[in-house]
């Protein structure tokens, strides 16, 4: 018998060895393509293989491969002139393609073969035990040649031991899946979800992560048990599956947990909101009715939530405190969530009334605009006016910006109230300029306008509107908006500076631009941010960073505002350092509109 023969055979053996005894699917399969790659000099092996739609074919083993070329083989569609290994699962049937730079055969990839020096090919389908087509055994060679009869043999043998290999690796996945998922919806099942979670929270232990549990109970399944029969329940149960899908986000655990039992487990969570979200997200995907049968049934879902560490550091208690506040959800009444320490579901559900609130407000015009005078250092006032968005409350009364304005955000209202800040900023200051009432210009804090889409669009719009002067409105824009990346928004500014808008440089000191970009901005003033004043509350204070601050906005040619300014000692030491302008209760509060026009008119 020929060397090479005894060769064959002898690999051969050792690898279906290795598979008879349990070794890895990716070992093995790796060590089928080296055999193979000894036996025919100057060449490379790889295998390919169906992904689950059977649309693709991606490489699962070339270990002597270069990464690159994997890259691009991976996503190849069968096809008659995608090369060797597309063509012989198209045609189902060998291919041996000796000149890769003039075969037809390899007419849309050819590049590959250039870039790579591939100059022949050979491919043989690879099939399972039903004779299903499942992938493809290729050698790949660096010279032009066609097989000779002991390499086809040799290409052959290797598919077919190719094709039990993964036999095995799919017979044992749908063994693997029949013991770990749940039958009827494909979700992962009760022990997968438990081992799933020892993981999880071992991990966080380690990496001190948070952890969020939600379990899910449908409220009343059983009514549609009873009413429409178990094959329409197994139906509602499989449309819930796959709307609990859309809520879980990429890296989480969802599973069934038994009967109308759901769990999910949320890892890596940044905040309270982000659980929130998630909990809602499932409250309103199970509170659509489900079409079963020819009959809508209608549904609603409790959802109890405990977090790691906050709730507890162990994997059992975390389950029962989330199954105890499921239970607490469903005696307030069901279809909501609720968090296993009451404290937090206080808070949430307070968020939740908050955030209906806002939207009904927008809509009640509950929303009004005061206003706080800037004044020069010798005590008069500026001219200039802060426009402060105020909520009025029907039960809790006058309520500041920062009460509600993270709210605002959180429930996607950013434009709609920025847009009414600028239009109700820019008519009063125009119904003031008609009545002849004497002020410089209006400033509006940018900060409510960062998720405008067309910004620059919106200003010029509103002050086209209202008929005011460019000249009347300042835009005050957060320091940490222009540090960095913000080549837009100051292509935004310079525009409207240019049109007479003035822009002024916010909370200056903590925004991180830098001093050779701060001489480019387009601003016409400098904001101190409130810290640099709260440390001047007393006596010896610290005043190195002022001074800096101040030298550094004189020799731009950019007066300096403070702000918050409510002391005397504050005053004295902001004048005395060379500070151009003062804002604060010291001088004035921020006023509705009739007490303004009062200060305006006794001006």
């Amino acid at each position: 018998m020929d060397n090479r023969e005894d060769q064959l055979l002898l690999s051969q053996k050792k690898i279906l060895e290795s598979v008879a005894l349990g070794a890895g699917f990716q070992e093995t399969l790796d060590q089928l393509c080296i055999a193979s790659e000894h036996l025919v000099p100057n060449s490379l092996c790889s295998i390919m293989v169906f992904d689950d739609s059977r649309q693709h074919l991606n490489v699962v083993a070339a270990p002597n491969v270069p990464a690159e070329v994997v890259e691009r083989l991976n996503g190849t569609v069968p096809g008659d002139t995608a090369g060797s290994c597309a063509v012989a699962v198209f045609q189902n049937a060998p291919v041996y393609v000796s000149d890769t730079l003039s075969d037809r055969r390899w007419a849309d990839v050819r590049q590959l073969a250039l870039d790579f020096g591939i100059k022949a090919c050979w491919s043989h389908p690879v099939k399972n035990v039903d004779g299903e087509m499942i992938g493809s055994f290729a050698i790949s060679s660096f010279e032009q040649r066609e097989p000779s009869y002991f390499q086809q043999q040799l290409i052959t043998e290797s598919a077919n031991i190719a094709g039990i290999i993964l036999e095995r690796r799919e017979r044992e996945k749908n063994l693997w899946d029949k013991a770990h998922q749940d039958k009827l919806t494909g979700l992962c099942n009760r022990p997968m979800f438990d081992m799933t979670m020892k993981h999880a929270v071992a991990s966080a232990r380690r990496h001190q992560a948070q952890l969020a549990v939600l379990f899910v109970d449908l409220d009343n399944f059983k009514i549609i048990n009873d009413t429409y029969g178990h094959k329409a329940g197994d139906d509602v149960l499989r449309e819930i599956a796959e709307r609990l899908k859309r809520c879980q986000r990429s890296g989480d655990t969802l599973a069934r947990y038994g009967g109308d039992e759901f769990i999910l487990l949320l890892e890596n969570i940044d905040d309270l909101h982000s659980v929130t979200q998630v909990a809602q997200r499932i409250i309103d995907e199970c509170a659509t009715p489900v079409l079963t049968g020819g009959y809508s049934a209608g549904l609603s879902a409790s959802v109890g939530i405990s977090l790691f560490p906050n709730d507890s550091l162990e994997v059992r208690e975390l389950l029962s405190f989330a199954d105890r506040a499921m239970y607490k959800a469903k005696s307030k009444g069901r279809n909501g969530f609720y968090f296993y320490e009451e404290g937090l579901t206080r808070v949430v559900e307070a968020k939740k009334r908050l955030g209906m609130e806002l939207r009904n407000a927008l809509e009640n015009n509950e929303f009004s605009l005061y206003y706080q005078p800037m004044f020069h250092a010798d005590g008069s006032m500026s001219g200039s006016l802060e426009a402060l968005v105020r909520w009025n409350h029907p039960s809790r009364g006058l309520l500041s910006s920062a009460d509600f304005l993270p709210m605002v955000e959180e429930e996607g209202l950013v434009d709609e109230l920025s847009e009414w800040v600028l239009l109700e900023a820019c008519f009063q200051a125009k119904a003031w300029l008609d009545r002849g009432l004497s002020f410089e210009k209006v400033a509006i804090n940018f900060s409510l306008f960062t998720e405008q889409q067309d910004f620059y669009g919106m200003v010029v719009r509103v002050l086209k509107d209202t008929g005011l002067p460019s000249r009347c409105l300042e835009l005050d824009i957060a320091e940490s908006l222009l540090a960095g990346q913000s080549n837009e928004l100051c292509a935004e500014l310079m525009q409207l500076r240019k049109s007479g808008v003035a822009v002024a440089l916010d909370h200056f000191g903590t925004g991180g631009v830098s001093l050779a970009r701060l001489g480019h901005l387009p601003i016409d003033l400098l904001k101190m941010d409130r810290e640099f004043v709260d440390c001047l509350a007393e006596e010896g204070a610290d005043l190195r960073l002022l001074k800096v601050i101040i030298a550094m906005a004189s020799n731009l040619g950019l007066p300096v505002l403070a702000k918050r300014v409510e002391t005397e000692l504050q005053r004295e030491t902001l004048v005395r350092e060379g500070c151009d302008l003062l804002q604060g209760y010291l001088f004035a509060a921020p006023l509705a509109v009739n007490e303004l026009e009062n200060l305006l008119q006794s001006r």
